[in-house]
């Protein structure tokens, strides 16, 4: 690829559906100010990281000179927007609010780090990274407004749910791996099945509001799906797009539970 035409975002291409969901479910909880310049900030920090890598040299040969330049200025002009959000999210919220965003920085940081040892592919660093984004959807709510306990049970739920989604996923493949077998898709499954019947205990007890345990349910349908008639490996995509689309339906039942 000629160097000038080296592209600067982000390469996860997973990363976009779950950021996307996650900060589109904290900002319609905590629609406040401050946590839209929050979501804001979350995005920035997205963009920034190929840029990044660019400028660190893990691109490769491709990553010189006027790529560098490019990334450099993509960074400037990324950094001067983050600048912006913080100013607008941070000064003068009550100091709680603060506190309660150490989370997805911690969370954020460890991810960052996978990406320098070049493990942000594997089945753990994905669940970091489902786990960040999630944290930020909390980080969201919490300072838009929208109140502590909700931050904490959003964060909760799109943690399991993405969790589940990277499961589907990577079991899949694992299965394609070792000849169709059926026990690491069935692991997905079972893992939905788990996540469900937590949320609704969770929910009969109060913990949860009681449609809570909805928005897991289309994630676990998929992972049915996959183990009951599983895609063939040309159609891996197809995955992809259908946890993609299940995330956005668990999103929105996770957001009306909480309304």
């Amino acid at each position: 690829m000629p160097k000038e035409t080296l592209p600067l975002w982000p390469r996860e291409h997973g990363a976009y559906a779950q950021l996307g969901v996650a900060l589109a479910c904290g900002a319609v909880l905590g629609h406040g100010s401050r946590g839209i310049f929050q979501a804001v900030l979350a995005v920035a920090l997205f963009l920034a990281s190929e840029p990044v890598l660019v400028l660190l040299g893990r691109r490769g040969e491709a990553a010189r000179g006027a790529s560098q330049v490019r990334a450099a200025l993509r960074l400037v002009i990324l950094g001067s927007v983050l600048l912006l959000a913080i100013f607008g999210a941070w000064i003068g919220a009550p100091a709680a609010h603060l506190l309660g965003l150490l989370p997805a920085a911690a969370l954020g940081a460890i991810l960052f780090f996978l990406f320098l040892i070049r493990q942000e592919r594997t089945a753990a660093g994905e669940v970091v990274a489902a786990w960040a984004f999630s944290a930020t959807a909390g980080s969201v709510v919490l300072l838009g407004d929208g109140g502590g306990r909700r931050a904490l049970l959003l964060a909760l739920l799109l943690g399991g749910m993405f969790t589940l989604a990277t499961a589907v996923v990577h079991c899949h493949i694992l299965a394609l791996k070792r000849g169709g077998a059926w026990f690491p898709r069935f692991a997905a499954f079972a893992l939905g099945a788990a996540l469900c019947t937590w949320t609704g205990l969770a929910a009969l007890h109060g913990s949860l509001p009681r449609a809570a345990g909805a928005a897991l349910l289309p994630m676990t349908l998929a992972a049915l799906w996959v183990w009951a008639a599983p895609p063939a490996p040309r159609q891996l995509k197809q995955v992809g797009w259908a946890a993609t689309a299940m995330a956005l339906l668990g999103g929105a039942l996770a957001v009306f539970s909480l309304w």
